[in-house]
Order: C-alpha cells, then structure tokens, then sequence
C-alpha cells in the first residue's frame, strides 16, 4: 500500500463505501492526479477498468442509517451514471488482522463499491457527466472521507457459486 494511502486511513474512525469514489477517481484519473504506483495511463490500456472506493461514514452517523441511505437513495443514482457496467455494495460484517507479522491497517471498513467500466474513455465520460454531480452531492450527505482505487481485475480462479 501506498504511502499517502496509509496516511489517508490511519487513524479514521470506520470505512465504508459507495460511488462517490466513482467520480472522485474517475476525476483524478482525467485531471492526471492519481499517486502512488500507476497512473490512469499505464493502468489499462485496453482492458476493462475498476473503481474500488473506500469510505468512511460521517462520525455520528449510525452503521444502520449509512447503509439505509448507501442503498436506497445513493445506489440509485448511479444507474444514471454513463459507461458504468457492472455496480456492487459490500457491507462489511467483520474483520481481522494477521498475527504472522504483518502488520495490519489501522482502520475499520464499514463497506466497499465497485464499479466496472469497459475501459479509461468510458471512466472519462462517467466523470464528465450531469449524472456524477448529482451522485457527488448526495454522498457528501453521508460519507465523511474516502479512499478510491483504479485497478484492473485480474481473475485467477474463475469459478462459479
């Protein structure tokens, strides 16, 4: 992990997620911001890009309320968001650490969303769209900080459930 990543996390009271990261990413990628070990550019050139955001509730705000708002008012106003393939929202029930010397993250993750687009010009018109904006001012009605991820999503068990 990144250093800013870990400066980003440490110390933050619980982590969640939503589509906000979507845009914020998707900003950051056509403005030429991202850090860390790749840049938009040298992510995927050609394959499929995926947004992985990270945030946390605002303090105050109860696990039952975020989720009530993440998927009944939030979740939705993605689906006017352009060139998103494949949406998902991960509660996180639970977590741990290793004992084996690694050391852990000192952050708890309330959640994660995903989004799937075929490729960066797909990524570009999502964060230039209405849609976005609209997504961008209701999680800042919910959401109290966040971490986004741009990856490419390399399968190495394909199986089915």
């Amino acid at each position: 992990m990144n250093k800013r990543l870990v400066e980003v996390v440490q110390g933050r009271r619980g982590f969640s997620a939503g589509a906000v990261g979507l845009a914020s990413a998707a900003l950051a990628a056509g403005a030429g911001l991202l850090s860390g070990r790749a840049s938009a550019e040298t992510v995927n050139k050609t394959g499929m890009i995926k947004i992985i955001s990270i945030l946390a509730r605002k303090d105050g705000e109860s696990m039952e309320d975020f989720v009530h708002h993440w998927e009944t008012v939030h979740a939705p106003l993605v689906y006017a968001v352009p060139g998103v393939l494949k949406y998902t929202l991960s509660i996180v029930e639970s977590s741990s650490t290793r004992t084996d010397g690694v050391a852990p993250i000192n952050v708890e993750i309330d959640g994660l969303a995903e989004l799937w687009f075929k490729d960066r010009a797909s990524l570009h018109a999502a964060a230039s769209s209405e849609a976005i904006k609209h997504v961008l001012a209701d999680g800042t009605k919910f959401v109290g900080s966040e971490v986004d991820l741009i990856a490419v999503e390399k399968v190495v068990i394909p199986r089915t459930v």
